[in-house]
This record gives C-alpha cells, structure tokens and sequence, in this order.
C-alpha cells in the first residue's frame, strides 16, 4: 500500500480559496499573529522558511485595511528592494483599497525618506539640498579618484604599511576599504578610536585608514555635503530620530503600526534605527535566525536575542510568537533543510522551530509564503484545483560543470515538456556571481529559457554600451580638437543659471524614497522603483524610477519580457588610447569625427554589438574603398579609406559599399555631431541621438522574443543600454551644467557594476538563476542547488582580512582584550556559519522537488554540505549520492535531429522510419513549426542557387597566376576563396601587405631607410601591445633587411637592373576549350646582363615551395608565358616617372599560338618570411620556346574555373591534416565529414 509520503499525485484546493481573510486559509498560529489586538506592543514572530511569516505580514496589513485602518497610517520594512516589491505586490493584490504612498519600503529606502523629511525641516545641519545616496560604484570611483591624488602627493599625508603599498591601486583594496569603512558607519566608530586601536589590536595598517577616512568625510563635505554612504543611510537616520525628540514623536504618532519582515537579515544600525522609531509600540517582527543571506552586508542574527533591550519597555516587553506548521515544502524537502539547519548554533532568545509539523497533507498548501501569489503554479482555464507533485530530494555529482549544466537542461525540460511544469516553477540556486554567469548561458545554450538580473559587469564594459560610449568619445576628442570649441560648449552648457564646477562629482540619487543598489555582494530578484503601487487587484508594478524620463519611455517599446542579463564581457582597458590618432589629417569640417578615428577604432565600431559586422564584412567593405580609390586615380590606403568612409557617408555611396553596418556607424556619428552641436547638449541628449541613429532596437527586441541564446544576449544588450540611459540622465540631474566629457570621465572611473532602477517587466516563463540572496523570499516547485563545491561553498574566506574588518568587529562586540585572543579558527567557524544559513536558504526554496549536485573530479570535490542533505548526521536518510552522466537535452531540436538521422539511416527499421517520418510531418506543420523539420529546410535536399557559370561563354575567363597552383590542387578550395569565403588572417597578411608596400615604394633604399620607414608606419596595423606585438615587429625587420641585401646583390653580384614595380599586364592565351585572360601585377621587373626580363615575386610568408616544385612551378612559369608575349617590354614602357611605377590599366595583348614573341630571362621567389637569415632565392629557369606545358597550365586552369561545378580534391589523411597540407575549406568539403550534406551517407 502507497504511504502519504509516496504519493505521486495529489489535488489542493485553488490558491486564493478557503476560510480566511479575502479567501487564504491561514493555521491557528498565523490566525493568532494576524488577529493581534491594538496595543499589542511589540511581537517577534518566529518560525522555520515556509511557516508564513511573511504571509502573516501581508495578512495582517490587509486585516487592518479592512478594520478601517488607513494604509498610510502602517509601514512595512523588508530587507531589500526585490523582497519590498514582492510583498507591496502582494498587498495591493490581497488589500480591498487603494494604496496610494509606499506602504512597503526597503530599510534602507525609509532611512533615505526620513532623512528627506528632516532636511526639508531643517533638521540637518549644513545640508541645504536634498540627501542623496552614493552608490556603490559610485564611491569605489570617489575612493580611486582620491588614491590617484595621494599616489601623486596630491591631498593629506596617509602613510600606509610598506606591505600593502602594491594593493593601494586595486579594485580589491578599495573593496577592503569600504567594508571597513561599512562596519565603522555600522558601529559609529570614529576615526580617532579606529587610529587608538591600531597599536593594542596590532594592525598599523589602522592608523592610515583613519587618516584617510578624515580625508574622505572633509572632502565629500566639502564638495557633496548633502551625499551619503550606503551603509551611513540608515545610522544617520536614526541619529536624526534620536536627537530630534518632536520628530520622533510625530513619527511614531503617524503610524499605527510597524512590521518588519525578516529581521535576521538586519544590520546593527537597522536594530539601532527600529529601536529608536518601535520602542514600546505596536510592530510585528518576524525572523528566522537559520536562514540569513546578508551576512556579507553586516546582517547580525544574533542581534535577535538583544532584542528585548531596544524595543521593550516594562508595559509592552517583546511577545514571541512561534509557527508551528510547514505550508511550503514537501516531508522530503522538509526533511533535508532540518538535517542542514541542525548544524547551525542556536541563538539564544530566537530559537526558531527546526522540525515544524506538517499539516494533515503533507504537500504544501497556501498560506507558506508571499511567493504564494507570485510563483504560484498556474492553473488552466477551468481548473478546479492544482496537481503537486512531491519529488523529493536527490543529491548528485558529475564528471564536470558541462555535464552538470547538461543535466540541469534536461531536468528543467522533462519537467516542461514531459509533466506540464511553467518554467517559472523551476530555479537554480549557486553560490556565487560567476556560477551563476557560466550556468545562465550553458542552460541557454541548451534551449532552456533563463531570467537572472545579477550585476557583475561595469556598465562601462558592456558590449551594447561599449560602441556608444566610444562613438560619445570620438565626438568629445574630435571637438577639443578645435580651439576655443570646448570653451564655447562650455559656456552654453548652462542648467537654471548654474555652470558646473570642476570638482562637480555624480552621485547615485535614489527615486521616489529607495535606496540604489551599494555594489557590494550578488544582486538578484526584479529591480523595482519605491513608487506607488496601483489600485487594488491590479497586478501593475509601481511607478518606475525612469517614468518621468524620454529615455526610459522610448526605450520602454523595444524592451522585451524575456531573460535578463548574463555572461561577462570585455574590459576597456586599452580601448581609449587607440580612438585618437595624432597624425590624421583634418579634411572638411574640423569637428568631424573623422579627424580622431583611427583605422582601429573604426573596426572596433563596425564589429561591436551595434555595428554587427564580421571580420569578413570589414574586408570586404576594405576592399570595395581600396577598389574605388584606384580606379579614380588616388592612393590612399584603406586604413585611410575606412576612417573617412566612416566620418562622410558620402564616400560609401560613391564606392558603391553596400554594408548596413558601415551606414549605420556613419549615421550614429553623424548624428551625434548633429546632437552636440545643440545649444545645451548634454551627455544624455548626445547619447540618445546615438542610439535612434543606430536603428538596433527593434531588432534587438525581435530576437530578444524568439528565444535561445541570441535571447538572453539581446535582453542583456537592451538591459545594458537602459542602464546607460539612467546613468546619464542620473549625471546630467545631479551635476547641473557639467560637460559629455565629465560624463565620460565618470564612466571611465567606473569599475564595479550598478544597479539600475529602471522598470523591468516581470519575468515570463522562464527559470530563475540566482544566488542565495536573490532567491530569498520567493520559492518554487523545483529548485536544482548546484555546483556546491569545497572552497566554493561553503567559502571559508575571511571576510575583510586584509585591512582587519573581522578583528574590529570582534573588538566593537567583545571588547580589545576578547578580540585579541580570538584566533582565525573562531573567525573560520563564524564564516562557516554563515555560508550555512545561505545554504539553509537555498534548500529551502523547494516546495516539491529538490536536486542538490556537484562536480566530483580529481581537482575538484563535493562540499561537505553535500552530505547535509544526503547524510546528516549519520542519520538513515534514504538518499545516495548519485553519479550521473549528462544526458543529451530534451531539446525539440535535439528531438528533430535525432528523427532525421534516423529518417537517413540505412539500418533503420522500416517501421521507426515511418514513425519518424510521421513525427517529423507534425513537427513541421504545427501551429508553430518546429525549425529543421519540414525537409525543404534540410541543407542537402535544397537545390543548387544557380547553375550559371561564373563567366560569360563569349569572354575568356581572367586567369591569375597566383591561383592557378590552387584550382589544380583542388577546384572548391578556388571557388570558395574566390567568393572570399575563407578564414583570414587579418594581421598577418597586414604584415606582409605592409612590407610589399614598402618593398614598393623604396625599391633601392637601404635597410635603415626601410626599417625607419616601417617602424612611422606601424601603429596603422593595429598590432597588440607588448611580447606578440614586438615579435611581429622585429620579424617585420628582418624582413625588410633581407629585401635591402636582395636588392642590394641583385645589381653587384648578378648584375640585373631593375626596370618597373607593381606593374601590371594582361595576356590573352587562346585554346580550343576555352580561352584564358593571364592577368596580374609583378612585384618587380628586372632585366639581365642579356637584356631579357626577369619577373621578381617577393614572398612574405613563413612556408615556401621545396626545391624540386621550381621548375614546375605554377605561379613562376605563368609570368614567364608572360614575358613571351612581350608583357615585360610593356611592362617597361608603360613606366612613368623615376617611382619606376607602371600603368593601372594596361593594354591586352595576344600570345601567338605556337610561338614566343620575346624570350624571357627566368621567373624567381624571393622568400623574406622564412627562418633563414639571408634571403632565399627560388629561381625558375627560362622557359623554352617548344615548352608548352607552362601555357596548358594557364588554359586548363581556365577551364576549371569556367565550369558551374568545383570537385573537392584531396586524400583521406588531409581531412585531419595528419598528413601535410589539411583541408582548407572542411565546412563546405564533401570529403570531410564536417563538409558532408545531411543526406549523404
């Protein structure tokens, strides 16, 4: 007989049906906390994750609404921004009224609105503007501006130790620092007891930082008196409470009520401030001191023992209240989280319920949690109630992070695909920030639809953002480019009468009473403004912090409902040198931004995310500029080329280039000349002309909603750009009058991520990838907790050791002398518990089913919290550790594959062919067909584009002499280069095309006028810094001092002169088949002591042909043909001037059948990139008259070009290339397996 326990399948009455407030069933416990009288004094209600406590604080709002209490007459406090708008949501939802001032807030966001209020009372001393809150990054740039001027004997004397002298430029250091500065804001120390402290606690290093801190407060006063730090926000707050006793006192006579949720997350100056503000009234605090997730921002669990101390008074001491009943997770679910929070220590005074009952069913059922009415499965139209599915708990390791990603895949999509799930009812919880970056694109890869909204890149270094901020800085560089110009903007970029001064510093404002994100710690869960919430039963989220703003209105129509951001991304450092090019020369207007592009940064803006070119695209755009420069006769390069192209759109007309991305970034930075020449530009106003000119978000937001990969990238992209948008509308608001290029100095000085507060559509059906702190408060039926490594998690690292931030702390809350004789190991041990609550955490946002896994290698192991849930401690348990392998995900796609491959298999069965055949007819003609299945989208089943042949019949077919060699070898590799189809290798030939034009233009100069010569010419390759960069140049120099001795030797030692270079001729070679057009340029022409003309090809390559291929050679004997027509003589005579350069356009002339007109002197390679230290020369002798073999080659060569099909030419073993020279085109070969059409067998 089935137990309880086993059952599979179970039906719950719908959420929002039953016997309590407005249809939620509440237990007798949470009845008894909701139904609290007035004058209940203050409450701690206490209970394990999923007995209700925030439900109990939704509830108890809604009870009092309906009681008549008016809403703005309660306040509701919640750790974070996510957990605030979650239950604000939930309470407009649930409260039969409208709510129409911020009823629930963040801490930190009621700090911020009282020290709003004091100011506008002239409460605080020496602030004559309103508080604004200085963000995270926004203070590490403060921090680093402030040691650039020390490093450089700007500001005070702050000696710090000799061993932390190499740290003082870090990011990390400045982390350091602020979380010491953090705890100090926390615990109000002062800088004069921080320095005290620094001899009898031993740590020097204090004794710089007070000095510093001194130096930090004075100058913030100075230049942003009314800013504040984030971890000051709410200790100012309650100083002003305290030392103002009428304000106190008409704020707590304002509010009837205040509950505060989740109080283990709270700071020492969150206790101090609900102290001040709660003492002895009406509130309700509800906390679980085992799952705490803020410790790495300061939250104290065991602050909660002490609470009676700061909230009660004789006639109203703290109530504790106890819940009892687990409404959430599932036996097995319930089971793993107690043997994981029984290894947590007990706070004395806040023991909570570590074994809660669980109903009279075991499966979760309303009333657990706010989540509730978030994450809620959905139920279909008609459905009288909601199937649980109580999985249990698995534990499982794999053979490494792909195959553990893989798994997760698969698991999310049979949970979907196979039982019906919403992706919504799924998450997975990691650690750590770049966990959860690995883990998001992996499972998107896989086809699994993901939404994250964790910070960890610098908006400065996002790829949406990063070509417009580099468009924003060409313009800024090319107008100080102009004398007087920047003066002149200066003087009409005025805001209400106000310049700006040159100290002018932003600062991160907080909206409609919220607090910005202080860029410390993951940062995950929907980012919401403070603003009003709508009406009741609207699900409408509160007004955004970018309503008011144009850009966050335009952008709002191109801002998807998908994923939000992912992956890392590259850094800028390195990027701003190369935008100014010192030696362009200024042609047309002198602000045009092509008087600083450089050919490197005109590449980068084409490849970015908004150019969207590939490396291809820019050769070819190369190529057609270059292409048009010499048929007018000019001779510039196409470095020179691209920039201008780039700066007047009209060059790209004239040379008929065809490439959006080129229009594109010509329009962007025409447009935001157009935009910065506008009285009153600003950075935001610039940018914005920037971004409509580029025309990508429509596109973005196409791709964005179809899902994949190239989802999550565009969500990211447009993020990123909202992002950018609220950063500049940020600046240009806080610093009246300041400059685009004070903007872009800020950017650049930015170097941790930033939150945004711009509204962020709900996420639809997708799973969550979070960390522990952005999964607190919300749940879900199925929770993977992966990658739970040792030295990941838990990660035992302490916390601010560097700068001694654990040894202050320990000093503030023991005394010195207790601080003294912790050691490490107590530290240790304080950490561990830490990250076990967040462990706790995590395992306890599963309803239903719940995976914990790892990766068990040789070099990496399962954390010890891996056999909590399995083990516990020693308990039977019923759970093994799993080895599984990573299975192939149950993509739709993989599906379709497998079906075809099956379709074309020659062994399979007759009847799975046809069942194949009949699935893959479903998947092709369903509402929404599945890609790759109709068979008119199969590769090999299509037909050929066009059989026409590449030349006309009537005209002979061009023929180089530098392709003959390859069309022999192989006709595809021909055809496919010829359509420029293949790899490039854009430096390397960059290399060789600079010294062939060297070569050309100093065809007599010595090696130290070449080598001079190359090195002015360097910096236009866009070669990488350092060692690579330096090899290349000094390969480059040997190769010119080789070309000095050949040319050197070729007039002492063999006596030749040389007559013509680059010239060019065209000889037409008639045959029966088919005539040949020999068409080509030579690097040089020489004639011999005899007079015959010998045709030189210089050779900038490391490879050469062997000694043996010479007298055959291809390439060497289609010159020397050639020169029997009488090219060489034409080649001579059509030189013009003493450069010895020949003609562009020469005259065709015939090779008589049968006969030479002129008897040539030889054809030679002269190899200048090979190892050798002397030049290597390769020479062909004199072809003779009766020597007919070299003209077949040309015409059979033409032949094979001429035809419509190209064969695919080489051995079994070059498809490796385990055997000399591999395939060059494997994608498209049809001897390679890689090149193989799928119908193929």
């Amino acid at each position: 007989m089935r137990t309880q326990r086993e059952a599979s399948w179970r039906v719950l009455p719908p959420r929002g049906t039953g016997t309590g407030q407005a249809g939620t069933t509440l237990d007798p416990a949470q009845q008894t906390v909701v139904d609290l009288p007035a004058g209940h004094g203050p409450v701690l209600v206490l209970g394990a994750p999923g007995t209700g406590r925030s439900t109990v604080v939704v509830e108890g709002v809604v009870r009092r609404i309906a009681d008549g209490t008016d809403p703005q007459r309660m306040l509701v406090l919640a750790p974070s921004r996510e957990s605030a708008a979650t239950l604000r949501d939930l309470v407009s939802r649930r409260a039969a009224a409208t709510i129409s001032t911020p009823l629930v807030r963040a801490w930190q966001a009621y700090a911020f609105d009282v020290l709003r209020r004091a100011q506008a009372e002239e409460l605080l001393t020496g602030i004559d503007l309103p508080p604004v809150l200085l963000s995270g990054p926004e203070q590490d740039a403060f921090l680093a501006e402030m040691m650039r001027g020390h490093a450089t004997g700007l500001g005070g004397a702050v000696v710090w130790p000799a061993d932390l002298q190499d740290a003082l430029g870090t990011r990390g250091f400045r982390g350091q620092l602020r979380e010491l500065f953090d705890r100090m804001n926390e615990y109000r120390v002062e800088p004069e007891q921080l320095a005290a402290w620094a001899g009898p606690l031993g740590h020097p290093e204090w004794r710089a930082a007070a000095a510093f801190r001194t130096e930090y407060q004075q100058v913030r006063a100075l230049r942003m008196p009314n800013v504040f730090d984030p971890s000051e926000l709410v200790d100012r707050a309650a100083r002003v409470l305290e030392e103002h006793p009428d304000f106190l006192s008409r704020e707590q006579q304002r509010l009837d009520v205040v509950m505060v949720d989740d109080l283990q997350e709270a700071t020492p100056s969150v206790h101090r401030l609900i102290g001040v503000l709660c003492r002895g009234r009406d509130a309700v605090f509800t906390a679980n001191p085992d799952t705490t997730v803020q410790g790495f921002r300061g939250a104290r669990p065991d602050l909660l023992r002490t609470l009676e101390d700061r909230v009660g008074t004789p006639s109203h001491p703290v109530q504790r209240l106890h819940l009892h009943t687990s409404h959430r997770m599932s036996l097995p679910v319930n089971e793993a989280w107690q043997r994981v929070a029984r290894a947590v220590p007990v706070i004395a005074g806040a023991r909570t319920e570590r074994a809660p009952e669980q109903p009279a069913d075991t499966d979760p059922e309303p009333g657990g949690d706010p989540a509730d009415g978030v994450n809620a499965p959905v139920t279909g139209p008609g459905t009288a109630g909601r199937l649980v599915t109580p999985d249990g708990v698995r534990v499982a390791t794999f053979a490494s992070p792909t195959a553990q990603a893989r798994w997760c895949a698969d698991h999310f999509l049979r949970l979907h695909v196979l039982r019906g799930i919403p992706y919504r009812e799924m998450a997975v919880i990691v650690r750590s920030g770049p966990q959860l970056s690995a883990l998001t694109r992996q499972l998107a890869s896989l086809g699994v639809p993901t939404t994250t909204s964790a910070a960890e890149t610098p908006l400065r270094d996002e790829p949406a953002v990063i070509p417009l901020l580099d468009a924003l800085r060409l313009l800024l560089a090319a107008q100080e480019a102009t004398p007087g110009q920047e003066q002149q903007n200066a003087d009409r970029q005025t805001h209400s009468g106000q310049h700006a001064s040159p100290d002018a510093q932003p600062v991160g404002a907080a909206q409609d009473g919220e607090a910005p994100y202080d860029g410390e710690g993951p940062l995950d869960g929907d980012a919401s403004s403070e603003g009003e919430t709508g009406p009741a039963g609207d699900d409408t989220p509160g007004v955004a912090a970018l309503d008011r703003s144009r850009a966050g209105q335009m952008l709002s129509e191109v801002r998807p409902v998908v994923q939000g951001p992912v992956d890392g991304a590259p850094s800028t450092a390195g990027r701003n040198e190369d935008l100014v090019s010192e030696d362009s020369a200024a042609s047309g207007d002198p602000r045009s931004a092509r008087t600083v592009l450089t050919a490197a940064t005109a590449v980068s803006l084409l490849t970015s995310r908004i150019g969207g070119a590939s490396p291809m695209e820019v050769r070819r755009i190369r190529q057609r500029l270059r292409g048009y420069e010499l048929r007018t006769g000019g001779g510039r390069t196409s470095d020179d080329l691209l920039v201008q192209a780039l700066g007047d759109g009209l060059l790209l007309e004239l040379a008929e280039v065809r490439s959006d991305a080129a229009a594109r970034v010509a329009d962007m930075l025409q447009a935001g000349q157009d935009a910065l020449d506008t009285p009153g530009a600003t950075a935001e106003s610039v940018l914005w002309a920037l971004w409509e000119a580029s025309g990508v978000g429509p596109r973005w937001r196409r791709r964005a909603l179809a899902g994949g990969a190239e989802a999550v990238r565009a969500d990211r992209d447009l993020d990123a750009v909202v992002g950018l948008f609220e950063a500049a509308e940020r600046f240009v608001d806080q610093v009246p009058g300041a400059t685009a290029s004070a903007f872009m100095e800020y950017m650049d000085h930015q170097e941790l991520p930033m939150d945004t507060l711009a509204a962020r559509a709900p996420a639809e059906d997708n799973v969550s990838v979070t960390t522990p702190a952005g999964a607190a408060g919300r749940e879900w039926s199925h929770v993977v907790v992966a990658g739970v490594q040792q030295g990941v998690w838990p990660n035992t690292a302490l916390r601010g050791q560097l700068l001694g931030t654990d040894v202050l702390t320990d000093a503030l809350d023991h005394g010195p002398e207790q601080a003294v004789r912790l050691g490490a190991v107590d530290r240790l041990r304080q950490v561990r518990f830490d990250e076990l609550r967040q462990f706790a955490t995590a395992v306890s946002r599963a309803r239903s089913g719940l995976t914990v896994t790892a990766v068990a290698t040789q070099d990496e192991q399962p954390s010890e919290f891996v056999d909590l849930v399995a083990l516990g401690r020693g308990e039977e348990t019923g759970i093994t550790v799993e080895e599984l392998d990573a299975p192939e995900p149950l993509t739709l796609r993989q599906l379709t594959g497998t079906l075809r491959r099956a379709l074309n298999a020659v062994d399979t069965p007759e009847t799975e062919r046809e069942a194949a055949a009949r699935l893959l007819h479903e998947f092709a003609t369903a509402q929404d067909p599945v890609a790759g299945a109709a068979p008119e989208q199969w590769w090999g089943v299509n037909p050929l584009t066009t059989e026409e042949a590449l030349f006309d019949a009537e005209e002979p077919v061009r023929v180089s002499p530098s392709k003959i060699e390859t069309v022999h070898r192989s006709p595809l590799d021909w055809f496919v280069g010829e359509a420029r189809a293949t790899e490039t290798t854009d430096l390397k030939r960059g290399l060789g095309t600079l010294v062939h034009d060297i070569a050309e233009h100093m065809p007599d100069a010595d090696a130290v006028e070449l080598i001079t010569e190359l090195r002015r010419r360097w910096p236009s390759l866009g070669m990488p810094e350092g060692w690579t960069g330096a090899q290349e140049l000094e390969r480059a120099e040997t190769m010119l001092r080789k070309f000095a001795q050949y040319a050197r030797e070729m007039r002492t030692r063999h006596e030749r002169e040389l007559v013509a270079v680059e010239g060019g001729f065209q000889v037409l070679v008639r045959d029966s088949a088919r005539d040949a057009l020999l068409t080509g340029r030579v690097d040089r022409l020489e004639v011999d002591a005899h007079g015959r003309h010998v045709v030189v090809d210089l050779k900038t390559g490391r490879h050469k042909p062997t000694g043996a291929d010479i007298p055959e050679h291809p390439q060497l004997a289609a010159y020397q043909v050639a020169l029997q027509a009488g090219a060489g003589q034409a080649m001579q005579d059509s030189v013009q001037g003493e450069d010895l350069h020949g003609t562009d356009r020469p005259e065709r002339i015939e090779l008589p059948e049968g006969t030479v007109l002129t008897q040539p002197g030889g054809a030679l390679l002269v190899q200048l990139g090979d190892a050798t230290a002397k030049p290597g020369v390769q020479q062909q002798d004199p072809l003779d008259e009766d020597q007919q073999w070299a003209r077949e080659l040309i015409t059979q060569a033409a032949l094979l070009m001429a035809g419509t099909r190209f064969e695919a030419r080489h051995t079994a073993e070059q498809e490796n290339g385990s055997h000399g020279r591999s395939c060059a085109v494997p994608w498209v070969c049809p001897l390679c397996a890689q090149g193989r059409q799928v119908t193929e067998k």
